[in-house]
């Protein structure tokens, strides 16, 4: 019996496990047997067989036999083409959730939620242009530590640098003064604390805007569609949300920066 992935949603697992935990060998039909109890055709059993969607039935002689899992597993698919999913991405959602790959990108949420960081395009470097942007700070460390970050990666003789809207900023702050290895400390300590304040925001957005919708059963696609437009219209303002908290936390720390060390230099002026 194929299991649902440990971190499925709850409400898509529920949905699934209808199949898996369905009897699979107490009762046994023949294609006729299968169609009828399921209230499908024979032409289109073999049709849901022949795409993919259908495993295929015990061989014994000429015979087919199918079982209790095959009737669990045709019931769906009709439940699924009710709510006007087709039957190409009825097979992408099965076999997404066999395999236990990712299903947001199946069910067309995936880029809503993300947004664009997968959108943008690597970019090529030399060898030689990176040199001659970094110097001598382009150690074997600095590049393997820029590498683990997925900042860049070695493609034969050449780099790829994949989000260049970063890789300028980084840039842009190494020739302001900053160590190239100073720089790749703070990303990575960066990355570790957004990642948690990321995390928040999606459960935020799936436990009260995503899981009502699906909490018994998957939508129709049509529904699907008017949450994704819903999600795209609120990333706009989440994203609003952070910069702000980051700007106002640049200023708070920049104050407190700035305010002690010129506190230290007018101590130092007046001791003298």
């Amino acid at each position: 019996m194929i299991r649902p992935m440990k971190n499925l949603p709850s409400f898509l697992s529920k949905f699934l496990e209808q199949a898996a935990d369905a009897p699979e060998t107490d009762v046994e039909y023949t294609v006729d047997e299968l169609a009828r109890e399921a209230g499908t055709t024979v032409r289109n059993l073999r049709a849901y067989q022949d795409r993919g969607l259908l495993p295929p039935p015990e061989r014994r002689g000429r015979v087919g036999i199918y079982n209790g899992g095959h009737l669990a597993r045709l019931r769906l698919i009709g439940q699924l083409l009710e709510r006007g999913y087709g039957i190409a991405s009825i097979r992408e959602l099965l076999e997404a959730w066999e395999q236990g790959r990712d299903l947001a990108h199946v069910l067309g949420l995936e880029q809503a939620i993300v947004g664009a960081w997968n959108q943008v395009e690597p970019t090529r470097l030399g060898f030689d242009e990176v040199q001659a942007l970094f110097g001598a700070d382009l150690t074997d460390d600095n590049m393997d530590r820029a590498r683990e970050l997925g900042l860049i990666e070695f493609a034969g003789d050449h780099l790829r640098v994949l989000n260049p809207q970063v890789f300028g900023a980084g840039v842009q702050l190494y020739r302001s003064g900053i160590p190239l290895d100073v720089l790749l400390d703070q990303f990575a300590s960066i990355r570790r604390q957004v990642e948690p304040v990321s995390a928040g925001i999606v459960r935020m957005i799936v436990q009260h805007l995503v899981n009502p919708l699906l909490s018994t059963s998957l939508p129709h696609v049509s529904e699907l569609d008017e949450l994704n437009r819903q999600l795209l219209a609120l990333r706009p303002l989440v994203e609003q949300v952070v910069n702000s908290e980051l700007a106002r936390g640049l200023q708070l720390s920049a104050n407190q920066e700035l305010g002690e060390r010129v506190g230290e230099l007018l101590k130092g002026f007046l001791k003298r």
